[in-house]
C-alpha cells in the first residue's frame, strides 16, 4: 500500500511541474492525470474494503459547479478587484459549453454591508441575472459572521439568488481558540427561509468527526426534514482528512453531497509543516497550489459521485484585478468537460 501511496506522490509532482511550466505536452498530462484519479480511487477502495472509510457509490451526478469571486478582499501585497463580473461568468459558461446544467458565483465582499450589498446590487445583473450562491453564515474576526432574514431578503429582490451557503460554522465554533455555542436557532431560522423560498442550502465544513466532537453527524440532526433542499460539502482545505477519504464520507452520510475544491489545502499543509507555527493564514500559499492536484481534487470529487463541485479561492483561477482566466482555469474545464 505504501508504495501506491509513494507513486501517487510521485506521479503528482512529476506531472505538477510540468503543467506549471507551461501546460506542454496535452496528451501525457491527460494520461498522467487520470492515472493519478485512478489510483486515488483505488487507494479510497483499499479503505472502504478495509472498514477504514465508509463505502461509496462512484456515481457522476455531477450537474452543479460554483466560482468564487471577490471583491476589495487583501491578499498579500494586492486588493482584489473584478472589473466586470458579467465578463468572468461568461468566460466560466464559455470553458462549460453546457456540460454541467448549473453554472454559478459565490460572491465574497471585503467591507461594510452597505458597500457589498451596493457592489451586489450593481454588478450581477438583478433578478434575472447570473445564479448566485450567496453566504450567509461563516466565521466572523471573533464570532460568527450571519446576516439577518432583512438583509438576505433585501439581496433576493435585486439578485438572482438560487442558493445560500453555510462555510466551517461548526469547524469555527469547535476551534479550540473560539469555543463559541453553536446557533442552532440560526439555522433552522435559515432553513425555513429556503424553503418558503425555494432556496437550495450549500453547507461546507472542514472538521471532521471524532468520538467527542461532532461536525457532519451534528449536521444530520440540524436538517432533519430539509435533507432535499440540502447540499453537505467537505471542504479540502481541512488539516485533518485527506479529500479521497472526506468525499467518500459525505457520499456515506447524505443524499445530496458536494465538495469545496479549495488551493487553501496547499497552505493548509504548509502550515502543519511548520513547527509550533501559531500565526495567521499564509494568504499568498493558497496561489503555490500544482494544478494537478487541485485537478485530481477536482475531478476525484465528480467520479465519487458529488452533485455540486464549488471552487476557490478567486484569484487562483482568475486574475487578481483584470479578471481574465488563468491556465489553471482552463486546464480544469479541459478535463472537467470530459465523459
Amino acid at each position: 500500500m505504501n508504495s501506491v501511496l509513494n507513486t501517487v506522490l510521485q506521479i503528482t509532482l512529476f506531472d505538477s511541474q510540468e503543467v506549471n511550466s507551461g501546460f506542454r505536452n496535452m496528451e501525457r498530462r491527460l494520461s498522467i492525470t487520470y492515472s493519478v484519479l485512478s489510483i486515488s480511487i483505488i487507494i479510497a477502495a483499499y479503505f472502504v474494503a478495509n472498514g477504514l472509510l465508509p463505502a461509496f457509490n462512484p456515481v457522476t451526478r455531477l450537474d452543479t459547479i460554483v466560482y468564487h469571486v471577490c471583491e476589495n478582499e487583501e491578499v498579500g501585497n494586492v486588493t482584489m478587484h473584478v472589473p466586470n463580473v458579467a465578463a468572468v461568468y461568461q468566460q466560466i459558461l464559455a470553458a462549460n459549453n453546457g456540460k454541467y446544467p448549473n453554472v454559478l458565483l459565490f460572491p465574497t465582499y471585503a467591507g461594510n454591508w452597505d458597500d457589498e450589498f451596493a457592489w451586489l446590487r450593481d454588478n450581477f445583473g438583478g433578478v434575472n441575472g447570473i445564479p448566485i450562491m450567496f453566504e450567509v453564515f461563516c466565521p466572523g474576526d471573533n464570532n460568527f459572521f450571519k446576516l439577518t432574514l432583512e438583509q438576505i431578503s433585501a439581496v433576493i429582490e435585486v439578485c438572482n439568488v438560487k442558493w445560500l451557503r453555510f462555510a466551517e460554522v461548526i469547524s469555527f465554533s469547535l476551534n479550540e481558540t473560539q469555543n463559541l455555542p453553536f446557533a442552532t436557532e440560526y439555522v433552522s431560522t435559515i432553513l425555513s427561509f429556503c424553503r418558503d423560498h425555494n432556496l437550495r442550502l450549500f453547507w461546507t465544513e472542514w472538521k471532521v468527526d471524532h468520538p467527542d466532537v461532532q461536525t457532519f453527524q451534528a449536521i444530520k440532526n440540524y436538517i432533519k426534514g430539509f435533507e432535499d433542499i440540502v447540499t453537505v460539502s467537505f471542504s479540502t482545505n481541512s488539516g485533518e482528512m485527506e479529500p479521497a477519504e472526506g468525499f467518500a464520507y459525505m457520499n456515506s452520510l447524505f443524499p445530496h453531497w458536494g465538495g469545496s475544491v479549495q488551493s487553501w489545502y496547499y497552505e493548509t499543509r504548509l502550515r502543519s509543516r511548520l513547527e509550533n507555527y501559531s500565526g495567521p493564514i499564509i494568504e499568498e500559499e493558497s496561489r503555490n497550489m500544482p494544478i494537478s492536484l487541485l485537478l485530481n481534487h477536482a475531478l476525484l470529487c465528480r467520479k465519487m459521485g458529488a452533485e455540486v463541485i464549488q471552487f476557490e479561492p478567486y484569484w487562483y483561477f482568475f486574475g487578481d484585478t483584470d479578471g481574465k482566466a488563468r491556465d489553471s482555469f482552463n486546464l480544469i474545464h479541459y478535463y472537467l468537460n470530459m465523459d
